[in-house]
Order: structure tokens, then C-alpha cells, then sequence
């Protein structure tokens, strides 16, 4: 794949977390902790993992609609990155609900301090 080049966003800790699918995703943490569950508190049968933490989890529904509601359109896992690069606004929009998706799974592992 060719180099996108852009002049608008920076990338972040969240952002870095939503496009590389680690962190506080329980799929994820179960890497380091053979005792953690992978599955998602609110989808017994759902594993916890980026895809369905942004795109199909209903505990983070708030923070995809106003990110949505930015956008005028439905964010998926097939245009994401799309909106980035697109524009500043865009890349805003997908910045603030990775900002609030992580924070939330951060304080439900138990860690409270700022990200």
C-alpha cells in the first residue's frame, strides 16, 4: 500500500489503540493474564476486541452516535480510516470516540489515572 499523505489530525494514544486493537480490549489484556476473560460484559458470547468494542457493542452506542452525528454519516469498520483522512473534521470525529471508548474500558479494568 502507497503512502496517504495528509496535512490535518495527530495521531494519539487512543487512536493507536483503535487502529492496532490493543490495549484495554479484553481479547487483548487475556494475552498477558491467562485468568482474564475475553468476552464482552454486556455479549456472553461476543469476544471483547476493537471490532466489536467500535462497531457493534451496545455499552459504547452514546459515543459512536455523537461521533456519527459529526459526520452525518454511519461510521463502520470499512470506511474509519476513510474519515480520517478525509478532513480535519473527520479526523476529529474518529478521535473523539477513541478518546472515549478507551477511557471508559481504562476505568472499567480499574485504572483511573488520566490517559
Amino acid at each position: 500500500m502507497g503512502r496517504v499523505e495528509r496535512r490535518h489530525g495527530e495521531m494519539s494514544y487512543h487512536l493507536t489503540q483503535l487502529l492496532t486493537g490493543q490495549g484495554y480490549f479484553k481479547h487483548h489484556s487475556q494475552r498477558y493474564d491467562n485468568n482474564a476473560s475475553a468476552w464482552c460484559p454486556l455479549y456472553p458470547d461476543e469476544t471483547e476486541n476493537v471490532e466489536h468494542v467500535f462497531f457493534h457493542c451496545l455499552r459504547f452506542e452514546r459515543e459512536k452516535e455523537e461521533a456519527q452525528l459529526r459526520l452525518s454519516e454511519r461510521i463502520e469498520a470499512e470506511n474509519i480510516v476513510w474519515f480520517m483522512l478525509r478532513d480535519l473534521p473527520g479526523w476529529n470525529a474518529v478521535s473523539t470516540i477513541a478518546k472515549a471508548v478507551v477511557t471508559r474500558l481504562k476505568q472499567e479494568t480499574g485504572e483511573h489515572q488520566d490517559l
